[in-house]
């Protein structure tokens, strides 16, 4: 063993600036997520869910914060630039990198055009990832239980991916959440899915917007009135409903 490795065993391990800080808000934010859950069950109303989707997400910014910042292109030099919607096969997905080879700008995007084109599974992870649907309670026990299964195996000396999988995990279960918090779609519109119900319409035509808009277009057209044109220097006289009391 060399020197200088001997001196960097000597020193230990080093704990990142705020980790401690960091990692003792995320397991007390995990760790009362359960108490939301209890109070769920099969038919709540959206605005019960909306308590569980903002734990979720303080979690989930924190358990961000303590993973490495993802690469939503794939590029070491734009990582959060903008994603090329019409990248050739074989390019990267970074628009500023795909544009310079698209004009042939060499000299100004060299080492953009000379690296090799990321992996298909970076390609792949870009940002966080979304759960496929059906969203229900059942989905979001089976994430919030994922979650917490991975809890009591982070420590400070946890590597970086470990920091990874919970922001996923998180990330996940807070879509979920989210999405049960939203309106239902009561009226039956697929135009205004989070309307208010007319009690007045007919069956089938509940949505409130789309009646007050049939309604409006069964009125018969009336002939605007025109007031008389006042000549220069006269004042109109207003008609007053109530007449004004004396004194």
């Amino acid at each position: 063993m060399s020197p200088q490795e001997q001196q960097r065993g000597s020193r230990g391990y080093s704990v990142p600036t705020g980790r401690p800080y960091a990692l003792k808000e995320l397991q007390s934010a995990v760790g009362s997520l359960g108490d939301h859950l209890k109070e769920l069950y099969d038919g709540a109303h959206p605005t019960e869910y909306e308590s569980v989707a903002d734990a979720l997400y303080t979690a989930f910014q924190t358990a961000s914060g303590l993973a490495p910042a993802k690469s939503y292109t794939g590029c070491p030099e734009h990582p959060n630039g903008a994603l090329d919607p019409e990248a050739p096969e074989g390019w990267g997905r970074c628009l500023i990198c795909n544009d310079r080879r698209r004009l042939g700008l060499r000299a100004q995007g060299a080492r953009a055009a000379a690296a090799a084109p990321p992996a298909a599974g970076e390609q792949r992870r870009l940002g966080y990832p979304v759960p496929d649907p059906p969203y229900t309670l059942q989905a979001l026990r089976e994430r919030l239980r994922t979650v917490e299964d991975r809890r009591f195996h982070l420590s400070l000396s946890s590597p970086p991916e470990e920091f990874v999988r919970m922001a996923d995990d998180l990330h996940r279960a807070f879509i979920v959440a989210r999405e049960l918090s939203r309106p239902r779609n009561a009226s039956g519109c697929s135009e205004h899915p989070g309307a208010p119900i007319d009690p007045d319409a007919p069956p089938g035509e509940a949505c409130i917007f789309c009646a007050g808009r049939k309604r409006r277009a069964q009125r018969s057209a009336q002939t605007p009135e025109m007031l008389p044109r006042i000549r220069r220097g006269e004042r109109r006289q207003l008609q007053r409903r109530f007449e004004r009391p004396p004194g």
